[in-house]
């Protein structure tokens, strides 16, 4: 799903408890989602997989919107599919795959790709598999026969390809099946010792906190079903661009990116063959809750695996000793920088004014440092040494002099910065939960 206003909308997504078909009207595509430019109060329900109003027209005020009158939301009956004996047929690779990016985005994983996530399976004992949005690993799995898979797809056409007992018509943005769901019910339960995972693959243009609100719906499914506690983790693999990994983790911070590039068929870019190809290699990554140290990379395959990391990681990518990482995140080798004190693209040039590096010189510092969050006070729209927050805290407790800007601003060395100082805790207090970290001033 993908914006096609040039204002940005906000988006209200309703805690995991609540049910959206019981608060949202909905479309022919389930339940509508609430979006709004200033207040929640003004917004206005659409459809969850079309961004596109020629492809579904459906629009309504929230003003205009009584629970009260709900329709009940209907059920499609599963069409009589014609399948084959012949399981190792696999449509994918003679169907046309949908290319609407907004709403399919149908591409297919390659080969090496398929077999790297039966390594996976094999390495953490899966013995079953939701492929969520994932047709091509679905048939490759049911073609081995050495893991059940079950899969979620909006694409109907499979419908003719398999049963009920592993195939429902679903909407993975508003988490709405369209057939009966008690098979997927069926799917989920797992015997003491079984062990199941998520794979999906969502279109790159999806709102990133509706594919997670709907993994975190899926978790409490199964965890429901299972007689699990409520917050038992549920192994997932999210395949998504590295690039957009803040959004990923921001939603999730218990993901972390694998170094693993993935590689479509019938995608350009996103492959490492080809006259379009991307120099460095597919950008497409899978972000995790499993531990990288568990997952398994064929060196082979052009992966190493790192003694201090402990996990193995691409051929390019060096360990840092300064970041203790190897931190590289695109497929180029990344240089540490000593006054960010963080490890950067090797083309970034460091500027001394953004106190930042830059993909290039010259840029405007004004623009740029409003996208920076601030290493004191952890806040978007400026840097250290714009920091209000900093400044009432100097004035408050009375510092002797200002230090130079090239240096930490907390304590005046020059061998660090300010995210890395060890008097940072006489200023701000941090709290951290699953990777995220909330910054606070302690005297305000």
């Amino acid at each position: 799903m993908t914006e096609n206003i040039k204002e940005k909308l906000e988006l209200v997504v309703e805690d995991e408890d609540a049910e959206p078909a019981q608060l949202h009207p909905c479309c022919p595509h389930g339940p509508t989602l609430l979006f709004y430019r200033q207040t929640p109060n003004d917004g206005y329900f659409a459809c969850s997989a079309h961004r596109d109003r020629k492809l579904c027209n459906f629009r309504m005020e929230k003003s205009d919107w009584n629970y009260k009158h709900r329709q009940p939301l209907l059920v499609g009956k599963y069409p009589n599919a014609v399948t084959s004996d012949k399981v190792y047929i696999d449509p994918t690779r003679e169907l046309e795959a949908l290319s609407q990016d907004q709403v399919h985005a149908q591409y297919f994983f390659d080969d090496k790709t398929l077999e790297f996530f039966e390594d996976q399976f094999t390495a953490l004992k899966i013995d079953k598999v939701v492929c969520m949005g994932t047709p091509r690993l679905h048939f490759h799995l049911r073609r081995t026969g050495n893991i059940k898979s079950f899969l979620l797809d909006f694409d109907e056409r499979f419908a003719e390809h398999l049963n009920p007992q592993e195939f429902c018509l679903y909407n993975m943005c508003n988490n709405h099946f369209f057939y009966k769901r008690q098979p997927f019910e069926m799917f989920l339960k797992c015997k003491s010792q079984e062990r199941l995972l998520i794979v999906t693959d969502p279109p790159f243009g999806c709102r990133t906190e509706l594919i997670a609100h709907t993994l975190r719906s899926l978790r409490r499914l199964h965890n429901d079903l299972n007689e699990l506690p409520v917050n038992t983790p549920l192994s997932i693999f999210w395949v998504y661009p590295y690039y957009m990994g803040n959004y990923i983790r921001k939603d999730m911070p218990e993901l972390a990116a694998c170094d693993y590039k993935l590689n479509y068929t019938n995608h350009e870019r996103y492959t490492n063959v080809g006259p379009s190809s991307r120099s460095y290699g597919s950008p497409v990554r899978v972000f995790t809750n499993v531990p990288l140290e568990l997952l398994q990379l064929r060196e082979e395959h052009g992966y190493k695996f790192c003694d201090k990391c402990q996990r193995y990681t691409a051929l390019e990518n060096t360990h840092c000793e300064r970041c203790n990482n190897c931190s590289s995140l695109n497929g180029q080798t990344y240089k540490h920088c000593t006054s960010c004190d963080i490890c950067v693209k090797p083309n970034y040039v460091h500027c001394t004014k953004c106190r930042r590096c830059s993909q290039r010189e010259g840029h405007n510092c004004e623009l740029y440092q409003s996208k920076q969050h601030c290493w004191l006070c952890g806040q978007l729209g400026h840097i250290e040494t714009n920091c209000q927050v900093w400044r009432m805290m100097q004035r408050w407790q009375r510092k002797r002099k200002q230090f130079q800007q090239q240096g930490c601003l907390i304590c005046g060395q020059s061998k660090h910065n300010e995210r890395k100082c060890l008097q940072r805790y006489k200023y701000f207090k941090e709290s951290h939960f699953m990777g995220h970290t909330v910054i606070m001033p302690r005297h305000l």
